[in-house]
């Protein structure tokens, strides 16, 4: 696993959404650094205030703990993103979790 296939599912989610709701999400909420096109910017991204990887669950077993992987699973305040679905796969969200767990390895 690699920050390549992380970049390649979170892509795949957007342009899901876009087919699905007829264009691109509004992600200026989320702030200026809720961005993934590397892996410093993922791993340095926050949203809504929030982390999405925080670096004290990156290599560990609580990395199922990570803000991004909740909001992919069942959200915060029960708005599983991305907002209205359609929803990355259980399996490459588990995908995600590994690659955290393993310490975000290239």
């Amino acid at each position: 696993m690699s920050f390549d296939r992380v970049k390649e599912i979170l892509e795949n989610s957007l342009t899901a959404w876009e087919a699905a709701n007829g264009g691109p999400p509004d992600l200026s909420g989320h702030g200026d650094t809720f961005k993934w096109s590397t892996k410093d910017e993922l791993l340095a991204a926050v949203g809504k205030g929030k982390r999405l990887i925080q670096p004290e669950l990156i290599g560990t077993p609580n990395a199922d703990k990570a803000n991004l992987l909740i909001d992919l699973r069942v959200g915060f305040g029960g708005r599983r993103m991305p907002d209205g679905g359609p929803f990355i796969p259980d399996a490459e969200i588990q995908e995600i979790e590994d690659w955290i767990r393993g310490g975000c390895v290239d």
